[in-house]
């Protein structure tokens, strides 16, 4: 694995933290966060192929600032955006972006809808949304709701098992098609190191025993094979530039080599793997905000194995 700051060109946006980060295609969309002076960004584009950086016209309603929201894509070009803020306001709103018209839509949802939220995560299973925790402003959450994005619908889910504690700014990838790890994250008081479990197919949470568990909010993750794969974030004392391996057959966190420069210690950025090459984008170290784009090219990790 090697480390390595790409040379970037075109319209590169200003440092930013809690935005989102999502693969359309070959191409990186990078959609809302603040910058240090808490300036909003709107929606910057990264070409993976070229390394230019642009700002497309879009078309639509007016999504207005957002920090801390999700953002996933559904189908080949819907990218739905829950939840998130402003700073003092937090949302419950869902807008849709059209990727191929560059058009903004607010649909009309049926079901129960979450309450306002931010610092929450959304993983996408089948035509099925899952957001979990966030805070409201008031409190953490734990609560999970599910998504239809065909029927445009809030549908029931009936979690049992070993019920996380509230948290937000975690980590939750898919893994195994019908599962969902959550890792890390915080209540505003507590960092958690724990890995929790919720199949989809029964509805059900558990804890995985971790070997070498540590504390993480602010991070990111990503699957890897049978690997889950943690960079940066806070561990409750500090920033960090760590780089963790979770093998999900053995239940243990391990570090593994790498060459080149990491990216300096951080939290609130995002990841996201395209090519076997994991993209690093922003974030933050409690004196200023990040706008350089790192990678990590995984070579043979990236087929994992490992």
């Amino acid at each position: 694995m090697h480390w390595s700051e790409l040379a970037v060109h075109g319209d590169v946006p200003p440092g930013v933290r809690s935005h989102t980060l999502t693969l359309v295609g070959s191409k990186l969309f990078c959609l809302g966060g603040s910058s240090i002076d808490d300036k909003f960004l709107k929606l910057y584009i990264f070409d993976t192929q070229t390394m230019f950086w642009y700002q497309p016209v879009l078309d639509g309603v007016d999504i207005g600032p957002h920090r801390a929201h999700s953002a996933t894509l559904v189908g080949n070009d819907q990218l739905f955006v829950f939840g998130g803020g402003d700073g003092p306001n937090y949302f419950d709103t869902l807008f849709v972006l059209n990727t191929r018209t560059m058009t903004w839509s607010q649909p009309k949802i049926g079901g129960t809808a979450p309450g306002p939220r931010r610092a929450h995560t959304a993983t996408l299973i089948g035509k099925l949304l899952y957001v979990f925790g966030g805070g409201d402003g008031k409190k953490a959450l734990n609560q999970i709701y599910v998504l239809d994005t065909e029927a445009m619908a809030w549908v029931p889910c009936n979690p049992r098992g070993d019920v996380p504690s509230p948290r937000g700014y975690h980590a939750s990838v898919l893994y195994e098609r019908t599962k969902i790890l959550v890792f890390g994250g915080s209540d505003g008081q507590e960092c958690f190191g724990d890995v929790m479990c919720f199949d989809t197919t029964n509805q059900t949470w558990s804890r995985l025993k971790i070997v070498n568990p540590f504390p993480r909010l602010a991070h990111t993750a990503t699957v890897l094979g049978h690997m889950l794969f943690t960079f940066g974030g806070h561990n409750g004392g500090e920033y960090t530039s760590d780089a963790h391996f979770l093998n999900l057959k053995t239940m243990e966190w391990v570090q593994l080599p790498s060459t080149g420069t990491p990216p300096s210690p951080r939290g609130y950025h995002t990841t996201v793997l395209h090519d076997s090459r994991l993209f690093v984008f922003g974030g933050y170290d409690n004196d200023k905000c990040f706008n350089e784009m790192h990678i990590l090219d995984l070579a043979a990790y990236s087929y994992l194995g490992i």
